[in-house]
């Protein structure tokens, strides 16, 4: 059971780290973009992907960091690091939706 936790942690980790660099390193931000919002119209498309790239990374790193956690205590990282995850991506959906006509504009 260890480590199938920890297992799932590191999958978690790692979709989540090559999805962040993705979107990092995107060539095509507009259609990133419309994948994420839906509709890009006036907006920094090359600043969205940057900023929600390096947040997806960090999610990433709560889950590795979830990951040692559970070799020690298992079941508790993956719970901690789920809780901070919820709270992070709230964090992003509220930034994204209140700042998109002032911090994310052209």
């Amino acid at each position: 059971m260890k480590i199938t936790i920890i297992f799932i942690d590191l999958l978690t980790a790692v979709v989540l780290f090559f999805v962040g660099r993705f979107f990092m390193k995107s060539k095509h931000a507009e259609r990133n973009v419309l994948f994420l919002s839906g509709d890009y119209t006036g907006l920094n498309t090359e600043k969205i992907c940057k900023v929600t790239g390096k947040r997806i990374k960090t999610w990433a790193m709560l889950f590795f960091l979830g990951s040692i956690i559970d070799f020690m205590n298992p079941g508790v990282g993956m719970t901690l690091a789920s809780v901070f995850f919820i709270i992070l991506l709230i964090f992003h959906l509220v930034d994204m939706t209140i700042n998109r006509n002032s911090k994310y504009r052209v």
